[in-house]
């Protein structure tokens, strides 16, 4: 006997190929395929006709009164794990549902929210619309492997790929074609729905029904909430192992119970009754608080029946209140936003800009600075600006805390976990910060055995107290920082090198001031204002501030204003009223660059000097130093390394170059600048 023929209708020919494979996963080879995109076709060869769209795919395609096949046209299902796509999606994200039928995408609009995803606003689109929507608000396009026909105007596409037959079309070819599925295993969740709706029919195939029963139920029972289905009749059909834990009752006991004597504190009833949902909604059964959502299922119009999901909240909820109240009490909140970020030059705009991006995403940020250059400022205005703002800022410095205790801290601990234990235990940091941001300061000061326990919460997303046995879920944001080589450290074995790839996930440098000097200015000002100072720094001092190196970076700066507001008698600070450090530092006669000069000729071989500055002033503009490799390209003179390292150590001394960290390079000061016009 032959194998039997399906002659399948689409209008793309990437539809085609995932109905292909869909039919194949659950029939295998015993089905022969054809497509109107592949000629030659024998129509009369098909045995079913299956249209991915609506009747008029098919009467535009097949023109013949000869075709005796009956006509499927296609129910189909989203993957769900292509949904992951739009979880990430603000609440009331403009979507605009992208398809090359007017009809299927208004199908599409009605599935995602049947979904869940009812709080993003979705407008259907498709080019034979005769009324073309307004589309100048949208904030992304969603479509199913059409992304050719998304309009040009909107930039974000979200491409969720081609919508696969769903369960009751894979039966309906079944019945037709009098084939038993392939492997059944493979029917999952994804096909809930359907299933309820042709239940009775599949009963036909003994085999079928035990292995998709088998497969859903193994599914269900893993859920983490309870799962309860209740058919038209009201008797319950389906009944998860966590209903049973949450409720306490057998499922054994209850199936085929009509849901009134299992089920009276929830509101099926009403459900039943105005075939209305019941979403996210909290009631009391049996002192345990319960988040419910109760949705009907209408299969082709028709009432199927009803789907009941809950979850125990109590823990949640009381874990709630001792964070809300720690956090009043402790006071979890940030001091600093993106405005206290002060900063005029291209460097350290381009690095707000990097920070608000990563601030927007959920994956964890780790800063790199040295001491001073503001990196908590930088953790609480990521905070600030993203999606957790109105939750927990907890901040922990590795720095000052011991090995001992760090443990404790960070994950809490049960009564009697240890001698000194509080009563009633202790919520760790990682559970104060439950829904907002932990920032974990220094990072490269954490012990190893520390390290792992932060990778492993990293990983699991929970944390088990000290002393405890039980595994609370956590809901955080990780931002770390350090002014450490955790490069260097993982060659010596300081730093695990699994938990930096972790950390580093989403990587921001906060640049030290010597690189940054014109924002020295603006960064006075601010300061000045906190402490409603009506001083002002005249030329020659802000001269010699920016000359100088700033090994404490900001922290320094807002240090000596603080100094000079102190000691200085007027409203204009002088050279001398510098602390001796900074007056060391400087050129000791900064107004006098012709002196330098005069003193770099006598050092002799003035050319390379000023071929030198030459070449490093031609970086200035960049604002980024150079390594001695690139400025010896640069040069238009040959020298060797050793004696270009020298030159460079002399005009160092001289305060004409500044050098930053490892990969920073060397930069020419504004000293230097003034020097070299005199060479």
């Amino acid at each position: 006997m032959s194998s039997p023929v399906i002659l399948i209708l689409t209008k793309k020919a990437g539809l085609y190929y995932t109905f292909r494979d869909n039919i194949r996963e659950i029939f295998g080879d015993g089905i022969q395929l054809r497509s109107n995109l592949f000629p030659p076709i024998n129509l009369e060869e098909a045995d079913l006709i299956l249209s991915s769209g609506s009747d008029n795919l098919y009467h535009d395609l097949v023109n013949s009164d000869k075709v005796k096949a009956p006509l499927l046209v296609a129910n189909r299902s989203i993957d769900s794990k292509k949904l992951e796509k739009l979880f990430e999606l603000p609440k009331s994200t403009r979507c605009l549902l992208v398809s090359n039928d007017e009809k299927i995408a208004e199908q599409s609009v009605t599935m995602l929210k049947r979904l869940g995803l009812d709080y993003l606003h979705f407008t259907a689109y498709s080019p034979d619309m005769e009324t073309v929507p307004d589309i100048r608000n949208i904030d992304v396009a969603i479509t199913h492997g059409l992304v050719d026909l998304v309009p040009k105007e909107v930039n974000n596409v979200l491409d969720l790929g081609n919508r696969g037959l769903d369960l009751s079309t894979l039966f309906e070819i079944s019945k037709v074609l009098g084939k038993t599925f392939y492997q059944p295993s493979h029917i999952t969740m994804d096909y809930l729905k359907n299933f309820v709706r042709i239940g009775r029919e599949l009963a036909i195939s003994v085999q079928n029904k035990h292995y998709i029963n088998s497969y859903l139920e193994a599914i269900l029972n893993a859920a983490q909430e309870g799962i309860v289905f209740i058919n038209e009749q009201g008797m319950i059909t389906l009944f998860n192992e966590e209903a049973s834990g949450i409720l306490g009752i057998e499922s054994q006991k209850v199936i085929d119970k009509h849901y009134t004597h299992v089920l009276r504190d929830f509101q099926v009833e009403k459900v039943m009754n105005n075939y209305e949902p019941i979403p996210r909604e909290i009631i009391k059964v049996q002192g345990l608080n319960l988040m419910t959502t109760i949705i009907p299922l209408m299969m082709a119009g028709n009432f199927a029946g009803v789907v009941v999901t809950f979850q125990d909240v109590t823990h949640v909820e009381r874990m709630e209140m001792e964070i809300q109240k720690n956090k009043k009490k402790s006071g979890l909140t940030t001091k600093y936003t993106f405005a206290d970020s002060v900063g005029v030059s291209n460097l350290m705009v381009k690095t707000k800009e990097i920070a608000k991006k990563l601030a927007r995403s959920e994956y964890t940020v780790l800063i790199t600075g040295e001491s001073g250059t503001g990196k908590e400022i930088f953790a609480q205005a990521i905070h600030d600006y993203s999606s957790r703002s109105n939750g927990p800022f907890v901040a922990v410095n590795f720095a000052g805390i011991s090995q001992s205790i760090a443990e404790s801290e960070l994950f809490g601990y049960e009564e009697g976990a240890f001698t000194g234990a509080s009563r009633g235990g202790k919520a760790g940091l990682f559970e104060l910060a439950q829904n907002g941001t932990i920032f974990l300061d220094e990072i490269g000061d954490a012990p190893l055995n520390i390290q792992a326990a932060i990778l492993r919460v990293l990983q699991e997303n929970n944390i088990m107290r000290v002393g405890g046995n039980k595994v609370v879920p956590i809901n955080v944001r990780v931002v770390a920082a350090t002014n450490k080589n955790l490069d260097s450290m993982m060659k010596e074995g300081t730093f695990r090198e699994d938990l930096f790839y972790r950390l580093n996930q989403l990587p921001l440098t906060i640049p030290p001031l010597r690189e940054r000097t014109e924002d020295i200015p603006a960064l006075i000002d601010y300061f000045l204002n906190e402490k409603n100072s009506q001083m002002r720094f005249p030329e020659d001092v802000m001269s010699a501030l920016t000359a100088y190196n700033w090994p404490g970076n900001v922290r320094e700066l807002e240090g000596l204003v603080t100094y000079l507001s102190v000691i200085v008698d007027g409203i204009e600070p002088a050279l001398n009223d510098l602390p001796a450090e900074m007056k060391a530092n400087k050129p000791k006669d900064v107004q006098d660059e012709r002196r330098i000069a005069r003193l770099l000729e006598n050092n002799g071989e003035a050319f390379i000097y000023r071929e030198i500055l030459h070449c490093l002033s031609l970086s200035q503009k960049h604002h980024s130093g150079i390594g001695r490799t690139t400025l010896k390209s640069m040069m238009n003179i040959s020298i060797s390394e050793s004696q270009l390292r020298t030159k460079l150590d002399v005009l160092k001394d001289f305060h004409l170059i500044c050098s930053g960290v490892k990969k920073q390079g060397t930069k020419i000061t504004q000293t230097g600048l003034y020097v070299l016009n005199l060479l």
